[in-house]
């Protein structure tokens, strides 16, 4: 465990043009602004002033009846703390006092509504406050409490103003006193996990190791026999069943079906079990927990190998938000929740930095490029919950999904973070995961990258070093490159052996040293394993970190009837004009054609000649609604 890597922290990297300037622009100028008005309109906000006229939500007479899960604003603090967050990473980027402003007004309204002893929680505290702590299985207490930390945290290092980390102390002290293995006590956790990821972040900022502790308790108490959420349901005198059309145990669902030391296979809600693992990790790194990180590295072997699409979506099931059986992965009723492959980013991220291996980087490029960026328009004004991989046009992104809108400010929380997760650093090394353009200050070099991706695989990456001293630079091979790749240093080619999917260069580096790094991006038939019945016989298309899908918009009707033949050659197009200016891929294809009003017939179909025309899936349904399709049919025609 002492060959740890630590991730570059935000502010020592600047996201300088290309690609992801772009998005992050966008993001800070256009999104955060729409979704504080929607935020503002569906009642989040007003709802923090605990006024019940604001706040949608019911009393029961009787208050377990059916819960009042529903009640629109179980989880709306953590709506409110994810915006909050992206809002401070873009305020570390870029000055903007009416943003500012609106961050300024958020946290007042959090500070107001905390009580003396630390609580705050809108819904709680408007609907139900004899109810504090009495449902963790389902009211998110924790939940809200753990985005809430994490916004903290991030606005206390974006701004130095310490009134939102002052409030979400306060909130975790709480936390310490009521739940622990102590006398008095509650043995409970969490039913949607986050605050494990949030402790693990208040302990770093604050190096205060009661945090550390609690997030341990929570890891290592989760699942044990008696089930906690079975006991504080009698004890609420609530009989109703949990959960009886569950797929597999109910509490699966809360990722609380065993400990995670026994857990063998990843099962239950998507999300929930990716904040797990991911907090998992943490701990581990910090406790030197070997035993714990191996479990983690077994079940992310099991979601990559036998539970992920080809976009980097995860959790195909609408039932349960997450995961059937192995191989169960359906195209046009996909879940493929965003925040799931966010959840899906951030443990990869950890993982790497236990262990410098390619796969985590391939993963995190996956997720990142496809499936979470089609969350989000082109516009930035619209999103996608869930993620399919194939729509007969009536799949649109909304400008907001009032009913759970959990997934547009994690996005906007992420991309305004990502420059956190491009790089590492250790002991005479530093570690280039991810090619951005951008400048990153680590301590012993600052490098320059000024990359092409996601279209052109040419990056340079500029070296200037804080002094003459013998260092590594490793950089990552990307997968998609199927190894054909040209590096040069100062121009004269090199041929570094690849370890674990990285390029190791050692040398003493002198200022103005330039390794360009040139990766092939050819485009690529995808296939799935024969288990996936939902794409037998059917190729998908990719090139570099882009998985393509063909749209009615270029192709026309009837997707279903067009084939990809073994022999046709796709060709990559510049398009400036299209969808923002994108990378395209055109080649032969047929189309069947219907001609008969009989459902069967004893003639196979005609089939004409056509020219396809693929367009990166990220940017699918940003024009007239319209048929779409990853997995087209594949063979002979």
């Amino acid at each position: 465990m002492d060959s740890r890597w630590f991730p570059l922290p935000r502010r020592q990297v600047t996201i300088q043009d290309g690609f992801w300037k772009r998005w992050r622009d966008l993001i800070g100028q256009t999104t955060l602004s729409h979704q504080f008005n929607q935020l503002q309109n569906e009642g989040q906000i007003d709802a923090m002033k605990l006024d019940r006229r604001f706040h949608r939500g019911w009393e029961l007479a009787d208050p377990w009846l059916s819960a009042g899960y529903w009640g629109g604003s179980v989880f709306w603090d953590s709506d409110l703390a994810k915006w909050l967050e992206a809002a401070s990473g873009r305020l570390e980027q870029h000055a903007d006092p009416a943003l500012e402003a609106q961050v300024d007004q958020i946290i007042g309204l959090f500070e107001q509504a905390q009580l003396p002893d630390g609580y705050v929680n809108s819904h709680i505290l408007t609907w139900r406050p004899q109810h504090r702590f009495k449902n963790l299985r389902d009211l998110h207490e924790l939940y809200c409490a753990g985005h809430l930390i994490e916004a903290a945290v991030v606005h206390f290092e974006a701004t130095g103003k310490d009134r939102l980390l002052n409030v979400a102390r306060r909130f975790a002290d709480l936390l310490i006193s009521k739940f622990g293995p102590g006398p008095g006590q509650l043995r409970g956790y969490p039913g949607h996990p986050e605050v494990e990821l949030a402790l693990m972040r208040l302990y770093r900022v604050t190096g205060e190791k009661r945090y550390l502790d609690l997030c341990r308790f929570f890891i290592n108490e989760r699942g044990r026999s008696p089930n906690y959420f079975e006991q504080e349901a009698v004890q609420r005198l609530d009989t109703r069943p949990f959960r009886p059309g569950h797929p597999g145990s109910p509490f699966a669902y809360m990722q609380a079906h065993e400990p995670i030391r026994q857990q063998t296979k990843v099962v239950g809600h998507a999300v929930r079990a990716m904040y797990l693992f991911a907090g998992a990790v943490d701990l581990a790194l910090e406790d030197g927990d070997e035993e714990l990180l191996n479990v983690c590295e077994r079940l992310w072997q099991d979601v990559v190998t036998t539970k992920l699409y080809v976009t980097g979506g995860i959790g195909s099931a609408s039932e349960n938000e997450g995961f059937t059986r192995d191989f169960d992965l359906p195209n046009e009723n996909a879940y493929a929740e965003t925040c799931a492959s966010i959840g899906l980013f951030l443990f990869a991220h950890r993982l790497l930095q236990a262990r410098l291996r390619g796969e985590f980087g391939d993963v995190m490029e996956l997720a990142l490029y496809n499936n979470i960026l089609s969350g989000i328009s082109l516009d930035g004004k619209a999103f996608f919950y869930d993620n399919p991989l194939m729509s007969r046009g009536r799949h649109r992104r909304v400008p907001w999904p009032w009913w759970c809108p959990c997934c547009p400010p994690n996005l906007a929380r992420l991309v305004s973070s990502l420059s956190g997760y491009l790089y590492s650093e250790r002991e005479g090394e530093v570690a280039v995961h991810h090619y951005v353009t951008s400048e990153a200050r680590a301590r012993i070099v600052t490098l320059n990258v000024t990359s092409g991706l996601p279209y052109s695989g040419r990056s340079v990456v500029k070296v200037q070093p804080k002094q003459s001293a013998e260092l590594t630079l490793w950089f990552r091979l990307p997968d998609w490159s199927r190894g054909s790749h040209q590096v040069r240093v100062n121009g004269a080619e090199v041929t570094p052996a690849p370890v674990d999917g990285y390029l190791p260069i050692r040398r003493t580096w002198a200022e103005g040293d330039e390794v360009e790094l040139q990766f092939s991006m050819p485009v690529r038939r995808r296939f799935a394993r024969p288990e996936v019945e939902a794409d037998r016989g059917r190729v998908a298309l990719s090139r570099g970190p882009l998985v393509y899908c063909l749209e009615q918009a270029d192709n026309g009707p009837d997707l279903e009837g067009v084939i990809v033949s073994p022999e046709a050659e796709f060709q990559a197009v510049e398009r400036p004009d299209l969808l923002g200016g994108a990378t395209v891929l055109t080649g032969p294809g047929s189309r069947e054609e219907v001609r008969t009003k009989q459902l069967y017939t004893d003639e196979p179909p005609p089939v004409e000649r056509v020219t396809l025309t693929a367009v990166p899936y990220y940017t699918w349904d940003n024009r007239e609604p319209g048929e779409m399709q990853v997995w087209v049919r594949y063979g002979s025609s």
